[in-house]
């Protein structure tokens, strides 16, 4: 398995190591402003869910951004009317491209298996010479260097997608192994779908957890970071259509919001897992 598909190093001002440090930047929102952040994610489209966020800190305020994708969403469906030509993986890897550049991050997408079934990913199993998986997301997160990770809590990912229950474990093994230790987050945001009509929901994984409010205006735009949530949608029509874009308006205000925490804090606490 050729493990790295594409490695867009678009990192504006790679420059090299930071420390692990956020500085601390008053907002309408009250949250810290990161130097450096690195979303890792399963699939290509993953980013929606803190699209809001990633619009403050990536688009509104300059900060220094990255997505690690580890697959390429060969498993998802298409609902393109002319179909995904030549393959979903090359349509949806093309999509990826487009929204990290949206949002001005640098894009590692690489080339772990998507399966279309529900079930665990097989990521750890060696592969031929490749570094296993814990150890090729470690180097990633290395390179690059933020100061904050965010990724998805291994508990329920969020969906309760196999795949982002294991992408949140192997990113706690792996920054394990850094010669630094930055600041990890984990999505507490837990979205559930309903359908005929489509409808999505929005809720924090556990009362108390450090909220962004997605009704702020974002001055760039003037309109609410909930917004971006649409606008990354729109990057990715293979998964997306009209009713998706309707589905996230009709969200109502009081739920529009990206929860997350320290990984060293939520994980002592009790959260709700998958049935």
């Amino acid at each position: 398995m050729t493990l790295l598909l594409t490695m867009t190093l678009l990192f504006a001002g790679f420059a090299g190591p930071e420390t692990a440090r956020t500085r601390a930047v008053l907002h309408p929102s009250s949250l810290p402003t990161p130097s450096s952040v690195m979303w890792i994610a399963a699939h290509p489209d993953d980013e929606a869910i803190v699209a809001p966020l990633l619009g403050k800190w990536c688009r509104e305020e300059h900060v220094r951004c990255a997505f690690l994708i580890l697959t390429r969403g060969e498993g998802g469906s298409c609902l393109l009317p002319d179909g995904c030509h030549p393959d979903i993986a090359s349509v949806r890897s093309a999509e990826e491209g487009s929204a990290s550049q949206y949002f001005g991050a640098g894009l590692m997408l690489l080339t772990y298996p998507n399966s279309a079934t529900f079930e665990k990913p097989d990521w750890r199993t060696p592969s031929g010479d490749a570094p296993d998986v814990v150890t090729a997301v470690a180097r990633y997160i290395e390179a690059f260097h933020p100061s904050l990770v965010l990724t998805f809590d291994p508990r329920h990912g969020t969906t309760c997608h196999p795949d982002h229950l294991e992408t949140g474990a192997i990113v706690l093994d792996a920054v394990k192994q850094l010669s630094y230790e930055p600041e990890v987050d984990l999505l507490e945001t837990r979205v559930a779908f309903a359908f005929d009509p489509l409808v999505i929901s929005f809720a924090p994984a556990v009362p108390g957890l450090q909220r962004f409010d997605a009704n702020e205006i974002l001055a760039s735009t003037q309109t609410a970071a909930w917004s971006e949530i649409s606008q990354d949608m729109e990057r990715h029509p293979s998964q997306f259509d009209e009713s998706w874009l309707a589905a996230i308006q009709q969200v109502p205000a009081a739920d529009r919001a990206v929860y997350f925490a320290p990984a060293k804090a939520i994980l002592t606490q009790q959260v709700p897992g998958c049935q």
